[in-house]
């Protein structure tokens, strides 16, 4: 049903309806009355005008002349009769199209020629009325076309044709124009009679809904967008940031994080604080894995071992992908950088249903004001879609003007898959070893817009009305929804009172990603870090016909400063965040995007591509079956599974469209062009392309020291994450990577593009240290891997020189089971309520996976502990190194 801004109407009573039903027959009835008699009229006039030609014939005319006057007249009598046989049935059908569904009638008597009869059965509900009224509606448009078709009366009168020949012709035209007007009448009474039934059909569905879900609680919810002590930021003008550096903020951040942890960090490796240089600490960065609600619980459990350890303490970054910025995110809000507040949260919340129906109207009901900032989001961006379609009704003929279409609701339909499609079919120039030179930084500062910031939600809209003139918006995504539910369950926090009763508690900061900027500014926790990825289908013609190799995943970064590509090195502020943007102007102002969108959006691996859902089938079947079925379907078909997706992305506005700084003249920056280019940006789960945020630690520009990757993967010894670092490494110029670290010798995946491009040497060097890696693993029960030199030798491209600074230390930590583990037998691989999906968890279970991660990474602890400290003493040890040769230089 269509939503104009304003509540549903009131229906007319039952007694009114019934009346107007008893009118339309008695009107219908007299219609079919009048035509029938005008048909029968035409009928008599026909063979009147036969007879009387056959009468007054010329006196000398032959014989045969008047025979065949005779059977003419005939011919004609019998084509009027059944012309008027046509005319009522066509009545009848009119009638019984216009008057609502039967209960019984014979299709014969609603065919006309070989047309389709309507099904004589009706649902009795509105959705069943509707459905009967759409195909009413589809058979009088048949009937249209076949009015038209039909030949009226006689060819034009020539010197032999008499007067009644022409009354009988005008008489036709007369007819098909009034039967004409009929259908038309009874199209615009079933146009009616379906907007009140849809209105009806939305009341019993509001009706069905608890108080808190229907309308007024929907424009109360999103009026919370525009509380500005909520969106301070409402009162901003945004700025989008071109360039490859980290922001200021995340600067400032680094310093105060660095100053703080000095102690901590003295403490850890066991020296002596006055004896450390702030310069000298590394940066940490923790990598966390997708894997679903497995990946969060393992998560906190290994934070929780480094917390106790005061190795988080000393970490610059917390990374994550998909089910693991969960964790991260609980942390990083109600968590307050401490694991046993998430653990004590899980273990109450993962009790009941993530995904059910009659929690989710529970917790509408019992918990009105948290449920509102729950869905807060979600109801402004419902509203704003309606909007658009009132737009859209009031003007169809606004229509970009530009050298680029816009992704409309006409393209796609109310669905977004069409949107996504679009989006992902635009096609640019394969990226080149660098986006952007180091140099090219440039800040494009929005011009504020004249208008305050909306006060409530009628501003919001009239906003939004007049800048969707000329612009297409996303539509509710059921990324969205999923992401509200997982918010609803995993950060609103759940606490036990002395009832037993279980209570929740929402801090508004906890909605933004913004709000986590508190804890971060003053350099008391690490700077969050989630990540997704945009597809992208590399070819500068926009052609479809080009190998499954021009398509790419273009990585996508949040944190609490700033949202953008990695790749494009295009940048605005996560309070920004989702606002309509064109050259360079914003187009109205709404709240940052709601937290549990991100959430939603950095783990929808349901969103995956048919080629990477194949994967994961393939990674399961026997060799046999993979060589003899699977890989000639996917090379068969190898271009359209790779871009596909059969669960839309989460989309919204693109905030660097049409943003002319990202242009340029340079072959290399084309990618940027294509990004300016498209309306809407569609983001999904990072672990599509990695399953660990590696891209965003080995950023250049973070220059990151070392990396502990805890990897919590379904299928964990099969999977290419490092080989794919390896590939983005090489790519993106980063000289530091240890070259050839892989964990796993055993690969059933198809050659990666790194593997396929490294030559035999290199290749077979990495092959037997990854074997000897995994026997470590599985035979030795170690459960954390040190990579911190080449383990074979580098590409060309990244050869290192003497007075480099020395390879990033990656640290391994697999989710496996452990012999010496109080529960020897518990494997996490094959548990069943480990599986990436199970979203209903008991307190023993997540005290049984957090417990084992947090036992495995207190095994390797001393391990852990020498790997930080070598890396301290290393970087102190080049930087002495540079110091002195400049001193030597002076």
């Amino acid at each position: 049903s269509r939503d104009n801004g304003s509540d549903v109407e009131m229906l007319h009573g039952e007694a009114s309806k019934s009346g107007r039903n008893v009118r339309r027959q008695e009107t219908s009835s007299r219609q079919a009355q009048t035509l029938g008699r005008r048909a029968s009229q035409q009928n008599d006039m026909s063979t009147v005008s036969a007879e009387h030609r056959s009468a007054s014939g010329d006196a000398h005319q032959h014989e045969r002349s008047a025979s065949s006057r005779d059977m003419q007249s005939g011919e004609d009598s019998a084509a009027a009769s059944s012309l008027g046989a046509w005319y009522t049935s066509v009545v009848s059908t009119i009638e019984s199209l216009t008057v609502g569904p039967p209960s019984a009638r014979d299709s014969s008597s609603i065919s006309a020629g070989n047309r389709d009869a309507i099904d004589p059965t009706a649902s009795s509900g509105d959705a069943g009325s509707i459905s009967w009224m759409t195909s009413a509606m589809k058979q009088l448009d048949e009937l249209t076309m076949e009015v038209q078709a039909m030949a009226w009366g006689k060819p034009a009168p020539t010197e032999s044709t008499s007067a009644s020949d022409v009354d009988s012709n005008n008489t036709g035209t007369s007819l098909k124009q009034q039967l004409l007007d009929q259908i038309g009448a009874a199209q615009a009474q079933l146009g009616q009679r379906i907007d009140e039934t849809r209105a009806a059909l939305e009341n019993a569905v509001q009706g069905m809904l608890p108080e808190q879900l229907q309308r007024p609680w929907i424009s109360a919810s999103a009026q919370l967008c525009l509380d500005l002590e909520t969106h301070p930021e409402l009162l901003q003008s945004a700025s989008v940031r071109i360039g490859t550096d980290i922001c200021g903020q995340e600067q400032d951040f680094r310093q105060q994080r660095a100053e703080r942890m000095r102690k901590d960090f003295a403490q850890f490796i066991g020296v002596a604080a006055a004896t450390v240089d702030e310069r000298d600490i590394p940066i940490i960065g923790v990598a966390g894995s997708g894997g679903g609600f497995r990946a969060m619980v393992s998560t906190v459990g290994s934070y929780r071992a480094m917390y106790q350890a005061g190795l988080s303490q000393c970490v610059m970054y917390d990374a994550a992908v998909s089910g693991s910025s969960w964790a991260v995110g609980a942390l990083h809000t109600y968590g307050n950088g401490d694991p046993h507040k998430v653990l004590g949260n899980l273990r109450l919340a993962m009790q009941s249903s993530v995904f059910s129906m009659e929690n989710l109207m529970a917790f509408a009901r019992e918990n009105c004001d948290i449920a509102q900032r729950v869905f807060a989001d979600m109801a402004a961006r419902y509203l704003l879609s309606a909007a658009e379609t009132d737009n859209a009704q009031e003007d169809t003929s606004a229509v970009e003007s530009q050298d680029v279409a816009p992704i409309s609701r006409q393209q796609g339909g109310t669905s977004v898959i069409g949107m996504v499609f679009d989006e992902i079919l635009r096609r640019g120039q394969q990226v080149a070893e660098s986006v952007l030179p180091e140099y090219f930084l440039i800040t494009r500062s929005a011009e504020p817009i004249a208008a305050t910031a909306p006060a409530t939600v009628g501003d919001f809209l009239q906003d939004a009305k007049k800048a969707l003139q000329s612009m297409s918006i996303p539509p509710v995504s059921v990324v969205e929804l999923y992401g509200a539910l997982l918010f609803k369950q995993l950060i609103v926090q759940h606490t036990a009172g002395e009832d037993k009763q279980v209570h929740l508690t929402l801090d508004s900061r906890w909605t933004k990603l913004s709000g986590q900027r508190a804890a971060v500014d003053r350099g008391l926790q690490a700077m969050p870090i989630y990540t997704a990825v945009r597809h992208f289908i590399g070819s500068n013609d926009n052609s479809t016909e080009q190998s499954a190799s021009d398509h790419k995943y273009q990585w996508f970064e949040f944190s609490p400063y700033e949202v953008g590509s990695i790749d494009h090195g295009a940048w605005v502020p996560s309070w920004a965040f989702g606002r309509p943007m064109k050259n360079g102007r914003e187009q109205y102002r709404v709240g940052e995007v709601h937290f549990g969108s991100i959430l939603g959006t950095v783990a929808s691996a349901f969103c995956a591509s048919v080629d990477a859902m194949a994967t994961e089938i393939y990674m399961v079947v026997p060799g046999a079956l993979r060589s003899a079925i699977m890989d000639p379907l996917l090379d068969r078909y190898e271009r359209d599974t790779a871009v596909s997706h059969l669960i839309p992305p989460y989309t919204l506005f693109n905030p660097f469209y049409r943003t002319e700084d990202m242009r340029s003249t340079n072959e290399h920056e084309q990618e940027m062009a294509e990004l300016e280019a498209a309306p809407l940006l569609s983001l999904m789960d990072a672990g599509l392309e990695n399953n660990l945020p590696f891209a965003s630690l080995l950023r250049a520009e973070r220059d990151v020291d070392m990396i502990i990757c805890l990897d919590s993967s379904a299928n964990i010894d099969i999977m290419p994450w490092f080989a794919r670092a390896e590939r983005w490494a090489s790519d993106h110029g980063v000289r530091r990577w240890p070259w050839g670290a892989r964990p796993w010798a055993s690969d059933p995946l198809r050659q990666t593009k790194i593997e396929a491009e490294m030559n035999s040497t290199t290749l077979r060097f990495t092959k037997q240290a990854a074997e000897q890696t995994e026997r470590r693993i599985k035979n030795d029960n170690v459960r954390c891997v040190v990579f911190d030199g080449p383990v074979a030798p580098s590409p060309a491209t990244a050869r290192r020189e003497k007075a480099e600074p020395p390879p990033i230390s990656v640290l391994y930590l697999p989710l496996m089971g452990n012999r010496e583990f109080r529960n020897p037998d518990f494997d996490p691989q094959t548990a069943d309520f480990c599986t990436t999906f199970n979203h209903r968890w008991t307190a023993e279970q997540v005290d049984l996976l957090a417990d084992l991660t947090t036992f495995n990474f207190n095994q390797e602890l001393e391990q852990i502990r020498q790997a930080v400290k070598r890396a301290y003493e290393r970087k102190r040890s080049y930087r002495l190194y540079t110091e002195q040769e400049k001193g030597g230089a002076w």
